[in-house]
């Protein structure tokens, strides 16, 4: 980069996906502007949350990866998720729920966390997670694995920010 091009103009946004070095102060202070003050949004929005299924045994990562959010539906700008809710854990178990993009068949893992019924009357609710920025309209889905020999089921919805 050159020194004449180090400011940037008011509207320049890190890229997507981030590359070191290649990005302009203009670049980095409106990124981190809405990383914190961007639009919000939660999917599914006024809709049921998506079922997740995890395969029968223990830890078992081969269960279904299932949509959350279809390729288009985040569309405003580039985005990323900071909140996965999760309800509804079917049994005492710890789960971890991976989250990817892509395409059906395609889907690259960007993130995960975890979450813990302990008792049968303990709820969960929304879990941290941290990924990278995604560009608009990227398909967002989960997959869960559970530390129980049963088909443990949740359900599942994101909430993040759009950079714009």
């Amino acid at each position: 980069m050159k020194i004449g091009n180090v400011i940037g103009g008011f509207l320049d946004f890190v890229g997507v996906p981030y590359q070191f070095g290649k990005n302009t102060i203009m670049a980095h202070l409106n990124t981190a502007y809405y990383h914190v003050h961007g639009q919000p949004f939660v999917y599914p929005d006024y809709a049921d949350e998506i079922q997740l299924t995890a395969n029968a045994a223990a830890w078992n990562q081969t269960g279904t990866i299932v949509e959350i959010a279809p390729a288009n539906a985040l569309s405003v700008s580039n985005f990323d998720i900071h909140w996965l809710n999760i309800s509804n854990i079917s049994e005492i178990a710890t789960i971890k729920i991976d989250l990817f993009k892509g395409a059906a068949g395609s889907e690259v893992k960007i993130g995960g966390t975890k979450a813990t019924r302990s008792t049968n009357q303990s709820r969960n609710g929304p879990n941290p997670i941290q990924i990278p920025q995604q560009e608009k309209n990227e398909r967002i889905s989960a997959r869960v694995s559970s530390s129980t020999t049963n088909a443990t089921t949740c359900l599942v919805s994101i909430e993040g920010h759009y950079y714009a």
